[in-house]
């Protein structure tokens, strides 16, 4: 008598389980989508800060070193996505650093933030440090 609900929840079960596992695969690629332009634009937001005459007198010699080769790290970190992705992925990694720009009154007061920033990247290899 019993055994159509047992089957029932059974397969409720076994179906929640099957859509669940995509949902968590897109919830992940969908947080690595994110991470990634925020990452790389705030290295672009970097590397444009550091290019201002303002700024270059308050830069050490391997501060455009190391944050250029940040943004390397950011450009081949994101060869995960697809071709059309990583065009999309550059053009919001750029819009990231333009609003960056736009809420920094004092560009030369991010130095510091920027060093730690790009330092971070290039220890971690652009990736996760979860």
């Amino acid at each position: 008598m019993h055994s159509p609900s047992l089957r029932f929840q059974m397969l409720f079960l076994l179906v929640m389980f099957l859509f669940t596992a995509p949902l968590a695969a897109q919830d992940n690629d969908q947080a690595r989508w994110i991470e990634a332009k925020d990452k790389w634009g705030q290295v672009l937001f970097c590397q444009t800060i550091y290019k201002m005459p303002e700024v270059q007198t308050r830069l050490y010699d391997f501060d455009v070193k190391q944050c250029d080769e940040a943004a390397q790290l950011m450009t081949n970190a994101i060869t995960v996505f697809s071709k059309q992705d990583q065009v999309q992925l550059k053009a919001l990694a750029e819009q990231h650093a333009y609003r960056l720009s736009r809420f920094t009154s004092e560009p030369y007061q991010s130095v510091p933030a920027c060093r730690e920033f790009c330092q971070e990247v290039t220890e971690t290899g652009g990736q996760r440090h979860d």
